[in-house]
């Protein structure tokens, strides 16, 4: 029996509403309906939709300005008969099909429209009120006789004109109605050579060309950077591509304009310029910013300066006089690097402006950086990472209380744990946005779906965030995941997850990476417990680690580490459970307020110390005698440390059961710098006048009057 015709229209319209499309009113009647996208200028209609009520309820929708192609069906694909599975899949194709028909169409109709404006619009010249704002020259554009707006022909690799951008005099850019513009550019400066150019505006390309004198192409915006530079690479394959960046650092939703270059860079085996200013008042973004405010040997200096994101060719990049292209064209190899080669950047301090630390959750959870999170098995890790998605999404309270100032999208990369029978209930019980939340479930390779790997992927997780519109906060889960290679080696540790350190830089986006602590660590320093290598937390700014009563539900959250913030006080949480609809049960995090002392002191407020159980039944002992006997009663304090340390006991436990075993330690003889040693009783050869190693470090409580020790209370080692 099919669902009322109101709640099919209403699912439709959810559906919708999380590509941000928001028809006036839904008609299930199974023709194509034409409205408004959110950014299109009023009756342009963009955006389509088609929903059939009979037999099975189903639909698609989309946007021919993003290229937007959805389908959606009202059964789950699990319970559709076979009938039913071919009458939906036939629905569909015939829907998408209605829609490509009229989107070439439009597109048809906007190109001759272009022509035909072009053909009848007369040259622009230098003394177009935006060119001179601009400081640019109008380099083969057309403008109107009376507004003086500028025209810019849009046209694919043939030459075609396609569509126009139109840009007033106060700077406002449009572009023609359903004109086609993916993959389609304007491009000027004559033949490439052996060196093009790419960036997004037409003041840019302007800036770039009268500097450097390379041919210039503008594809208008970022998100079409990668597909023209993906079709001027198929036309031009022997030419040095360079895609030059806006640097969007200020905007909200990250930073498009580098992201986008960066992809459409690696896409082509081209180089990447990205503009570096002096100041940031005026909050400059593009090359033609830099042209204006620093001069054209500024930009001359980035643009050689450009670094290779892929196999580039090794043609000679010709280069121009800052003068301008009018001067003739020199050989230059020195300017810009060979593609084998690397070259060092410095960045003077004076060019930097001071910015302060922006934070997701403030004080716990950094924006832009890597965050990691451990803790023992039971501890619910995964759980406590989701309610702070929820905080996040929902513009709810952080643990400590503080309020969430801003919402933002959740992405979620989980090895271990499901989405739909185990994350998405555990969202729901915790309150979030799931409009807000999405999880990475694969990547498409020739066609065919296969695993993500975040330890090679991350690059192509730039554009896919790019195109649902940015993210606060990326979980992963287990964050060992994404090392390729040994977890235990710093080398493979560091260069893994340099990847995502830069894409939290990048998006300004909050990494929390979850993990275990390694076995047998209770009592030692909460940082070192984290399994793997020591880079972990070396490349984390923030460490937050978990622990819970042995014989109880109560569960504590600490700060580890912090190099830009506090490194102490904790929270504590519960696991509660909650019935979500249709009876599924739930676990989610009860925040249960701050407490106070350090990692260690919190953690061993809950902890069980294994480790100091089995060193107070002579576990430490036998193992030092193990050891130096395996040693011939000698060995290097320094490696009895580093083998304590592996086998997960304090320092300050050795050194108590060195005490009570009456082992001795003493400098190497004939050593004046160090190389103490420690000897089972009776190996050491004593020397007249030999410095014990207690004499040099020894700490007392007292001394008696002459002065000769009375109490020794604690015994150091200096390694």
């Amino acid at each position: 029996m099919n669902a009322p015709l109101s709640n099919i229209e209403a699912q439709f319209a959810i559906a919708m509403a999380a590509y941000d499309l928001a028809p006036p009113d839904i008609v299930a009647d199974g023709q194509r309906h034409r409205f408004d996208a959110p950014d299109d200028k009023k009756g342009k209609k963009s955006a389509w939709y088609i929903l059939h009520s009979d037999g099975v309820p189903a639909g698609a929708f989309g946007n021919w300005k993003t290229d937007l192609s959805e389908k959606w069906c009202g059964k789950s694909d699990q319970v559709l008969s076979q009938a039913e599975r071919m009458e939906y899949r036939a629905r569909i194709d015939k829907a998408k099909q209605e829609a490509e028909f009229v989107r070439l169409q439009l597109e048809a109709e906007a190109a001759a429209v272009c022509a035909k404006m072009l053909t009848s619009a007369r040259d622009a010249t230098d003394d177009n009120p935006y060119c001179v704002r601009k400081g640019i020259k109008p380099y083969g554009l057309k403008e109107f006789k009376d507004k003086r707006t500028l025209i810019v022909p849009i046209r694919d690799a043939a030459g075609t004109v396609t569509s126009a951008q139109f840009i007033y005099e106060d700077g406002t850019k449009r572009l023609k109605s359903h004109g086609k513009v993916k993959g389609c550019y304007y491009s000027f400066g004559g033949k490439p050579v052996d060196t093009l150019l790419i960036c997004e505006g037409f003041a840019t390309g302007a800036s770039l060309y009268a500097v450097t004198g390379y041919p210039v192409a503008v594809a208008f915006n970022a998100g079409n950077l990668e597909p023209v530079a993906r079709v001027l690479r198929d036309k031009l394959p022997g030419i040095r591509i360079i895609v030059c960046a806006d640097d969007d650092r200020f905007k909200d939703g990250g930073n498009t304009g580098l992201i986008c270059a960066t992809a459409a860079a690696a896409a082509v085996g081209g180089w990447l310029a990205v503009p570096a200013f002096q100041s940031d008042e005026g909050q400059p973004t593009d090359f033609n910013d830099l042209h204006t405010r620093e001069g054209g040997q500024v930009v001359m200096t980035v643009i050689s300066a450009a670094t290779p994101q892929g196999k580039a060719g090794t043609a000679p990049a010709l280069l121009v006089s800052p003068a301008g292209p009018a001067m003739s064209l020199t050989t230059d190899r020195s300017m810009i690097p060979e593609a084998d080669t690397r070259t060092v950047k410095i960045r003077c301090a004076s060019d930097i402006k001071p910015q302060p630390i922006t934070w997701l959750w403030p004080g716990w959870v950094p924006a832009g950086k890597l965050t990691i999170l451990a803790g023992a098995a039971g501890t619910g890790k995964t759980t406590l990472a989701l309610g702070l998605a929820a905080v996040l999404t929902a513009g709810g309270t952080w643990p400590d209380g503080s309020a969430c100032r801003r919402k933002g999208n959740v992405l979620i990369w989980s090895s271990e744990d499901v989405a739909d029978d185990t994350l998405v209930p555990r969202l729901i019980a915790s309150g979030a946005d799931l409009s807000r939340c999405h999880f990475i479930e694969g990547i498409t390779e020739n066609g065919e779906s296969v695993p993500f790997d975040p330890a090679q992927d991350i690059p192509e997780l730039h554009r896919a965030v790019a195109a649902i519109g940015g993210v606060s906060l990326l979980l992963i889960d287990p964050i060992v995941s994404a090392v390729a290679g040994d977890m235990h080696r710093a080398n493979d540790v560091r260069r893994s997850l340099q990847a995502v350190v830069d894409f939290a830089e990048a998006h300004q986006c909050a990494v929390i990476g979850i993990t275990h602590f390694a076995k047998g660590g209770a009592g030692k320093a909460p940082q070192d417990r984290v399994i793997g290598s020591q880079a972990f937390g070396a490349l984390a700014r923030m460490v937050l680690v978990t622990a819970k009563e042995e014989d109880g539900a109560r569960r504590v959250l600490a700060r580890a580490k912090s190099n830009i913030a506090p490194d102490d006080g904790g929270v504590s949480y519960s696991l509660g459970m909650k019935t979500i609809e249709g009876g599924i049960e739930a676990t989610h995090a009860v925040w249960e307020g701050v407490i106070e002392g350090t990692a260690r002191e919190i953690l061993g407020e809950v902890e069980h110390d294994e480790n100091a159980e089995d060193a107070s039944s002579g576990g430490l002992e036998r193992m030092l005698i193990d050891l130096l006997t395996d040693h011939g009663g000698k060995m290097p304090a320094k490696i009895v440390k580093a083998e304590v340390s592996d086998a997960g006991y304090s320092w300050t436990a050795a050194n108590n059961a060195k005490s009570k075993i009456g082992i001795e330690s003493a400098k190497e003889p004939g050593s004046k710098t160090g190389g103490w040693n420690w000897y089972l009783p009776g190996t050491r050869i004593q020397k007249p006048l030999q410095q014990s190693e207690e004499s040099a470090h020894i700490s007392t409580d007292s001394s008696d009057s002459s002065g000769f020790l009375s109490t020794v209370s604690t015994i150091e080692v200096t390694i």
